[in-house]
């Protein structure tokens, strides 16, 4: 994953891949309990949004704004603190998120977890040496693995997330995405880019227990992200090299063994399995596209049949319902006030993405699989937080949601003039306006 800027929070940076995003990225904790605000034993279902609010503190509202909780309140520019990407854990009983505390020259990072139903504030991880950056809660919520670095070495770190186990070093390497296995025992990862680029880029299976040495896959990574496991962890998706005329999607079973070609393609491959395991989407980028991701999304079985393409335009990111019967995508719009076309130019690394949050407006659209209908939710501005994500969608759909656990509403953040972020909801179905939620710059849902 590559290093990346938040903007107001962390010093702009130049990176080629995910996550190497949050070089300042950091996070400082306090003291905090709060009242319970969600579920209990009886009733499993949270239903609720956690988004960084414009004075970069978390906080958790409900789909029609009313019912609203503070789950930080001591982030301040004046002091130098910071709370950044929240993400909920499968199970949507704690969050986690990270932040920091101090000034780009001198800077210490947290990892913290938090109970949504009320209690006390969890450190996982502290440093001021390796600042975390990115987290991906395990699939039954008892482990959180998080990339942390410094100047020299990117490393994947597995701790608990109550902090009542020292952090362990799981794997080093950069850019880095992974994958955790649905029965939360191993990690697919993808480290180092592109075969094409480096001898170092490869593929390989870990198990997260303690002694355990990772598998290397046959195939070499092509360009692409992040890899995926089938989420009844049989099978294994990734991108490899394959001949002199391009490289190609491939579906392997869960020891990367018997590989089977999806598709061949030639540029850059985001892709992701449909939640129920039926049907596989990606998106090809043209190897001189002018952003991180553009193209058109693709869907086929499983096995790759009856592959054909979805809308009918290209998008920029994807993210599947819950009931996998529909996929959100976003587009840009054409013909804005600034003058930017769909491929604005590409500035090195994260230059592109930033181009893009200064001239152009983005649309989320939703196409219903079933009859290939497609419905607008949103046209908007997106904020910086959101664009930090973008380029690495594939990741964060890994590891954080936008819709809504019933497959009925999807959570977006604007930008307004006044350089600001909103939190509004979308109603899917199209039977209700969308609904500002919230102050913020960033909103995830929760799984459950």
């Amino acid at each position: 994953m590559t290093r990346r800027a938040k903007v107001g929070i962390v010093a702009a940076v130049v990176g080629l891949s995910l996550l190497l995003l949050c070089l300042c990225v950091a996070t400082w904790v306090a003291y905090v309990n709060f009242a319970p605000v969600i579920a209990s034993a009886a009733n499993p279902k949270v239903d609720r949004i956690a988004y960084v609010d414009n004075d970069s503190n978390i906080q958790l509202v409900d789909a029609t704004g009313t019912q609203r909780v503070a789950l930080t309140t001591d982030a301040s520019e004046t002091a130098g603190r910071y709370y950044i990407f929240p993400t909920w854990a499968p199970d949507s009983q704690r969050i986690a998120f990270i932040g920091a505390l101090g000034t780009d020259q001198s800077r210490e990072g947290e990892l913290f977890t938090l109970p949504v139903k009320g209690g006390d504030r969890a450190i996982v991880y502290k440093s001021s040496e390796m600042v975390p950056f990115y987290s991906y809660w395990s699939p039954d919520s008892q482990r959180i693995a998080f990339l942390a670095q410094n100047d020299t070495e990117m490393v994947l770190l597995l701790g608990h997330p109550e902090g009542k186990q020292d952090v362990r070093k799981v794997e080093s390497g950069a850019p880095f995405y992974w994958d955790w296995a649905p029965n939360s025992q191993s990690l697919l990862m993808h480290i180092g880019g592109s075969r094409h680029d480096s001898n170092e880029a490869h593929l390989a299976i870990q198990g997260v227990s303690a002694g355990n040495a990772p598998k290397a896959l046959d195939h070499g990574p092509s360009d692409f992200e992040a890899p995926h496991y089938s989420p009844n962890g049989a099978q294994i998706l990734y991108a490899g090299t394959h001949n002199s005329d391009g490289d190609a999607l491939f579906v392997a079973d869960a020891q990367g063994t018997n590989a089977r070609l999806i598709t061949d393609y030639v540029g850059r491959i985001a892709f992701a399995w449909s939640p129920d395991g039926k049907k596989i989407a990606w998106i090809v980028t043209d190897v001189d596209s002018g952003l991180p991701h553009l193209g058109q999304v693709m869907v086929s079985d499983a096995d790759g049949s009856n592959a054909k393409p979805l809308a009918g335009e290209r998008t920029l990111a994807f993210y599947w319902s819950p009931d996998s019967q529909q996929i959100a995508y976003l587009t840009v719009v054409i013909g804005n006030s600034r003058g930017c076309a769909d491929d604005c130019g590409r500035l090195p690394g994260l230059g592109a993405p930033l181009l893009q949050a200064q001239t152009v407006h983005l649309r989320w659209r939703v196409v219903n699989l079933a009859d290939n209908q497609v419905r607008t939710l949103a046209t908007f501005d997106p904020t910086q937080t959101f664009l930090l994500m973008l380029p690495y969608f594939d990741q964060y759909s890994r590891s954080t949601t936008f819709w809504s656990p019933d497959s009925h509403k999807f959570v977006y953040t604007q930008e307004e003039a006044d350089g600001s972020g909103t939190v509004w909801v979308a109603d899917v179905t199209g039977k209700e306006e969308a609904r500002k939620v919230g102050d913020g710059t960033l909103g995830v849902w929760s799984w459950k």
